[in-house]
């Protein structure tokens, strides 16, 4: 069986042979380029370091690792940057070399900072010298007193999250730049045998807080309704139209299209659930009908936190597949979640606890954790093998192994 193969029937609730596995399908379920590093030190396996996001600090999992590692997913990214000539070296904060994309517009400061700057140069991002991730230093819209009236495109370019990861590289409104992005994406499903997946992000929530910085769009939601929807429409209608231009040129490319927005904290959602179902559900629904109107792609979010509450309406709108499902946040209780929604959606995540069990614990503490974890969520299919959000740069590499040999015995 094929991790494609593996993955389709996971995902329909159907038997597979062994629980699908996951590492780097989307920017949050990899492993940090530092962590990276030390897990090839340990294995004694050499191949390139390619550390493709460099506001996460993350590492693509090169195909040895994917395959010593039974990985069955992976990110349509890797199809692209194929050239030495699109990698330059980088330095990580330990003293490690590794590449990252040539595209990406840096300067360092002879302190060791780092500048992470858009392409017509606009600084948007600060990494300190020790840091392991960057900073968004400018929010278009977050010195306004309110939201414009006028929403401008442009802005939607000119935040940190908005310096792109492969394959959006490539400007998909340009026509040439559009085709070199179709045929990479053919050409990597093709000789690929994993389930691809494609990034989009399309957030709603994040984007605004993006563009107005966290606290303003907070107060937004709350005291200016009429801004807040002109805004979430303004980029809903964005997004449908990249969907429209895409989904019948990629529909048989891919398998899974991943969208992202976190909605939660540690102990609640960022805003009362019934603003959630006001404001978001009915434009993610929008776009994800479309989705499944337009292909046979399945519909994946990434959202993080304690958002048990509106998992049902995520489902009624037609989510496939959550992620990270942080079981360490309030009322996401593996149990729990398993037991309420294990029929209707398929859990892409929640395989070992990042908060305290990968970091901390010791492999043979890793492995029981594990496989405790799998015989909870893989009953009657839906689940799909992942830790909870990214590895970080202090893992240790034996509890890294201990990691994803666990999930395939």
């Amino acid at each position: 069986m094929t991790g494609r193969e593996r993955i389709n029937l996971a995902v329909q609730h159907k038997e597979t042979d062994r629980v699908p596995i996951d590492c780097g399908a989307i920017r949050s379920s990899g492993i940090a380029a530092q962590a990276y590093v030390a897990l090839l030190k340990s294995l004694q396996i050499e191949e390139p370091v390619r550390m493709f996001d460099f506001q996460q600090q993350l590492a693509y999992p090169g195909k040895k690792i994917r395959e010593r590692f039974h990985i069955d997913a992976v990110n349509a990214g890797q199809g692209f940057l194929l050239n030495d000539a699109d990698w330059k070296p980088w330095v990580l904060n330990n003293g490690d070399p590794c590449k990252i994309p040539a595209y990406l517009n840096l300067e360092q400061d002879k302190d060791g900072t780092v500048r992470l700057n858009t392409a017509s140069g606009l600084n948007v991002g600060v990494k300190t010298r020790n840091s392991l991730y960057t900073n968004q230093t400018y929010w278009p819209y977050g010195d306004l007193p309110a939201i414009p009236e006028q929403l401008h495109q442009k802005d939607l370019q000119s935040h940190l999250w908005s310096v792109p990861c492969s394959p959006f590289h490539l400007d998909i409104d340009n026509e040439s730049q559009y085709r070199k992005f179709l045929q990479g994406l053919k050409q990597f499903y093709q000789n690929t045998e994993e389930a691809v997946t494609l990034s989009l992000g399309f957030s709603l929530f994040e984007v605004g807080s993006f563009l107005r910085k966290l606290e303003n769009f907070l107060v937004d939601i709350y005291t200016d309704r009429r801004g807040t929807e002109r805004l979430l429409d303004y980029l809903l209608d964005i997004y449908m139209r990249k969907l429209d231009r895409m989904l019948p040129d990629i529909s048989d490319s891919v398998d899974i299209i991943t969208f992202g927005d976190d909605l939660g904290t540690q102990d609640n959602l960022w805003i009362a659930p019934e603003l959630v179902e006001e404001l978001f559900i009915p434009r993610y629904k929008k776009m994800w009908d479309y989705v499944h109107s337009n292909s046979d792609c399945k519909v994946f979010l990434h959202s993080c936190g304690a958002i048990c509450s509106i998992i049902g309406k995520l489902i009624d709108a037609g989510l496939d597949i959550l992620n990270p499902v942080q079981t360490s946040a309030a009322g996401m209780e593996p149990e729990k979640l398993k037991k309420e929604f294990g029929n209707d959606i398929t859990f892409w995540g929640g395989g070992c606890d990042t908060k305290e069990i990968l970091p901390f614990g010791t492999p043979e503490e890793v492995r029981t954790h594990v496989k405790r974890r799998i015989e909870l969520f893989s009953r009657n299919g839906g689940f799909v093998f992942n830790q909870i959000h990214n590895i970080q740069a202090n893992i240790p590499p034996e509890n890294i192994i201990a990691l994803y040999d666990a999930a395939c015995e």
